[in-house]
């Protein structure tokens, strides 16, 4: 029984860590702490300082502060790992125009446009994971690629090929 609760705990924690969005990480993982957290830590304190005076059974008391403790351990763990992988696949992100643009290059030169689609690239460097919801756009002439910053509500960062630059747009 404990093997399986620890082998959910640490799924819990990758899925998070990997998948979770900042921002919705930190609304479900913060504010239960602050709001829910702290008011039963503070009772179950009150209720351990009672029992220890009294006599009386400590169990529920200490359970409560374990059960808050491991919760804020756990967020405490989670929302830096989240802005590493999440800062990593931002980079990986960026760094996909300079990887398939000899190949957008080489089209091109053979079309006289570049392609409406990746899938029209005879070889297509595997996408990463940001620019698969938005990804790549192109008018023929230019072309663009467009993610949402991880943790934005309204940001998006614009890549254009006329300029080779990234923009922020918020």
């Amino acid at each position: 029984m404990r093997f399986c609760l620890a082998a959910l705990v640490v799924a819990l924690f990758i899925a998070a860590a990997w998948l979770v969005d900042p921002f919705l990480l930190i609304i479900l993982g913060v504010a239960p702490l602050v709001w829910i957290g702290l008011p039963a830590a503070l009772v179950a304190s009150i209720l351990l300082v009672v029992s220890l005076r009294t006599g009386g059974s400590r169990r529920l008391a200490l359970r409560t502060l374990a059960v808050v403790g491991a919760f804020a351990c756990f967020v405490g763990l989670v929302i830096p790992t989240n802005h590493f992988v999440q800062g990593a696949a931002v980079s990986d992100a960026k760094a996909y125009p300079a990887r398939v643009a000899p190949l957008l290059e080489a089209y091109r030169k053979e079309h006289g446009v570049y392609p409406a689609s990746l899938d029209q690239l005879p070889t297509i460097p595997p996408v990463p994971r940001l620019l698969r919801r938005y990804g790549y756009h192109s008018s023929g002439q230019s072309y663009s690629f467009t993610f949402a910053q991880p943790g934005g509500l309204i940001d998006t960062w614009d890549f254009n090929s006329e300029t080779q630059t990234w923009h922020l747009s918020t």
